[in-house]
């Protein structure tokens, strides 16, 4: 067990070190509510407690989850499958996870979840956010408060962030982009679906998917991109508009979830034998539409294991801050049909 130092409580408590000596020697010039801070801190910590081996707490960390638009019920019970072994792992040994899930995946709400729980003491963060300026701002803020901040799924590569933890978004559309483009035939387009172009891995995907079919030497113009920002009428709508209008489109890559709907959209226009389907990630709805035939490939991202790392990887620098952090490290891309699901 380290010992509890003044910099501990005072990089906690986000205050400098003479103002953690003032209040913990009752001298004045400290207002309540940073004097309250302190105080509670310090306890919770043990500072100035006798070391009997009884496991105290270490470390909080908080697990940030964004909205219901952006993970589906299934990924959002794999991810937490991974936090809450973590949780069983670290727990014991005197830390503390905290799982947030906002209302929506708006920097505002991120902001004022991460306020809440930094003011009630924080040593590390996990978060998933659109890759925005305002949450930029959210995480440097919190590492220039020598609060390291893991982002997963979805990365913010310009913030500051400690280190990403998913998949490679970016290789993710080439695959998906080599499956298709081994299939159609000259003349054929492609439409392109995208949940967000603000998240950053629907950007990645979006571009790792476009620069492939490129180097296939399928031009920009056999290329159709729509947003449809994760939501199942509006993806099937778009999908619908583009098949109705357009007969040359030969694939739909969906960038995104909602594949059912553009499953539902390619049926209901009668292009199920003429148009391949290759979407994102296998849950229990994917595994119907691949069983049924109605979608042609998944590429399954580890889910569970950016659940997992995360909080292992905080616990690892919150150990040992002075250790070298890989600022990026990915976890396994993989291509299911319907005859090697699990």
């Amino acid at each position: 067990m380290r010992k509890v130092t003044i910099q501990m409580i005072a990089e906690r408590a986000g205050v400098s070190r003479g103002t953690v000596d003032r209040v913990l020697h009752d001298r004045p010039s400290v207002t309540p509510e940073i004097r309250e801070r302190v105080k509670r801190l310090a306890k919770q910590l043990g500072y100035g407690e006798p070391d009997d081996g009884t496991p105290r707490m270490r470390a909080r960390i908080g697990v940030f989850l964004p909205g219901s638009d952006w993970f589906s019920a299934d990924l959002k019970r794999e991810w937490l499958n991974g936090v809450h072994d973590a949780q069983k792992i670290i727990e014991p040994l005197g830390y503390e996870v905290g799982v947030i899930e906002c209302e929506t995946d708006l920097p505002n709400e991120l902001g004022e979840q991460l306020e809440r729980f930094r003011s009630d003491g924080i040593d590390g963060a996990v978060i998933s956010a659109r890759n925005t300026p305002a949450a930029q701002r959210i995480i440097r803020r919190l590492t220039e408060q020598h609060i390291p901040v893991i982002t997963f799924s979805s990365d913010l590569p310009e913030s500051g962030r400690t280190c990403f933890i998913g998949e490679d978004p970016y290789r993710s559309g080439r695959v998906a982009a080599d499956l298709i483009t081994k299939y159609i035939r000259p003349g054929d387009e492609i439409l392109i679906v995208a949940g967000n172009l603000e998240i950053d891995a629907h950007a990645q995907r979006v571009g790792g998917f476009r620069d492939k079919c490129l180097e296939s030497g399928i031009g920009q113009n056999r290329l159709h991109i729509v947003q449809s920002f994760n939501e199942y009428v509006l993806t099937g709508e778009r999908v619908s508009e583009q098949l109705k209008c357009n007969d040359r489109i030969r694939a739909v890559y969906m960038a995104t979830e909602s594949v059912a709907a553009c499953a539902e959209a390619v049926q209901l226009c009668h292009r199920k034998s003429s148009v391949m389907i290759v979407g994102n990630d296998l849950t229990a709805v994917t595994r119907r539409l691949l069983k049924a035939d109605k979608i042609d490939f998944i590429i399954e991202q580890d889910l569970y294991r950016q659940g997992y790392q995360p909080i292992i990887q905080l616990k690892e620098i919150l150990e040992d801050p002075a250790k070298p952090v890989k600022p990026v490290m990915l976890t396994e891309i993989s291509v299911i049909n319907a005859e090697n699901m699990r």
